[in-house]
């Protein structure tokens, strides 16, 4: 036939290759969305998460900072609270070899002390017996100085220097603070020996005896004249008295820092002791303060002259900074 001939016949598919057609199309697929990359209902849930975590964060570090601060305050009110005397004499621990304790003002602050006032701090001894004990390891030398002094190290019996290190803890600080070139060792005229007493020549004594002593024998031996604890230097006999009271708390001008304040005490009494007999103001508005000044009751020239009018540095106001070496910044050179 003649039309049948211009007609183009096309194949039919077979229904197995329209299926997988169908399946393919519907994997490119996702709820109706195209697959490949986040969404936009993805990138939203993620958005949501992101914020919700980063709250959660926030608020977690707001309340650990929040914890801290209330433990700083919370002890910052038991210092304030802690509990001191009513009458300003409790013994603290007294058990009748006249031990003093905490003192009046507490555990801690210095406003309410008066000038010259010994501060709280721990136990020291009243009783004194007149008698010591030697202490320490002789045989330790320093300087270079043709000047020597000798010198034996003691403590008087009725005390109890358990509390701060015992008696060798007391003697090595004594020949610490001496060896140190920033001490009397430092000047190029002295040298120091600790020496064995027992091994000196028949009828010799050492030059120093530095003693640590109770507030009733270093006021029997150095006074009571200014009307506070203090320390001296008693040359009848050579001896250095150390008052243990004031190497248990210090002075307000050192503001607690005991250790410094034991080498100025060392320091100003053996000064005395090698012969420097007369006190010192300060100089210089700021600077540091001289070791043979008074620094025990002030580092003011006229704070001091309230306490000691005999100084001839009057009223001159001026205000140095706590010291406690002979040589701050280095031995002498000639």
């Amino acid at each position: 036939m003649s039309g049948s001939s211009n007609f183009e016949r096309r194949p039919i598919p077979p229904a197995r290759e329209v299926r997988e057609a169908r399946e393919a199309r519907d994997a490119r697929m996702v709820n109706g969305e195209p697959r490949g990359g986040l969404t936009f209902r993805q990138v939203v849930l993620i958005t949501a998460i992101f914020v919700v975590v980063t709250l959660l964060v926030m608020r977690s570090l707001i309340n650990g900072l929040g914890s801290v601060e209330g433990v700083k305050g919370d002890a910052k009110a038991v210092t304030r609270e802690a509990p001191g005397p009513a009458d300003g004499s409790e013994q603290n621990g007294s058990n009748g070899a006249g031990e003093h304790g905490a003192g009046e003002h507490g555990a801690g602050g210095y406003d309410d002390l008066k000038l010259g006032e010994l501060p709280p701090g721990g136990k020291y001894t009243t009783k004194g017996s007149g008698k010591f004990r030697t202490v320490g390891e002789p045989g330790k030398s320093f300087g270079e100085g043709k000047k020597k002094f000798t010198y034996v190290v003691e403590v008087e019996t009725t005390l109890k220097a358990s509390a701060y290190g015992g008696d060798d803890a007391f003697a090595a600080m004594v020949d610490a603070t001496l060896s140190n070139p920033k001490s009397w060792g430092g000047d190029p005229r002295f040298s120091f020996q600790h020496v064995d007493e027992k091994k000196l020549k028949n009828g010799e004594e050492p030059d120093l005896r530095i003693q640590l002593t109770s507030t009733e024998t270093t006021a029997k031996t150095c006074g009571d004249t200014y009307g506070i604890e203090t320390s001296c230097n008693y040359p009848g006999e050579r001896r250095v008295v150390l008052n243990e009271a004031r190497w248990v708390r210090g002075a307000i001008p050192f503001e607690g820092d005991l250790g410094a304040y034991r080498q100025y005490m060392i320091n100003h009494e053996v000064g005395h002791g090698v012969g420097h007999k007369a006190h010192k103001p300060c100089t210089r508005e700021g600077g540091l303060a001289p070791v043979m000044m008074q620094q025990t009751i002030s580092l003011n020239n006229a704070e001091i002259y309230k306490i000691n009018p005999e100084e001839p540095f009057g009223h001159d106001s001026k205000t140095c900074r706590a010291n406690p070496w002979v040589f701050p910044y280095g031995p002498k050179d000639s």
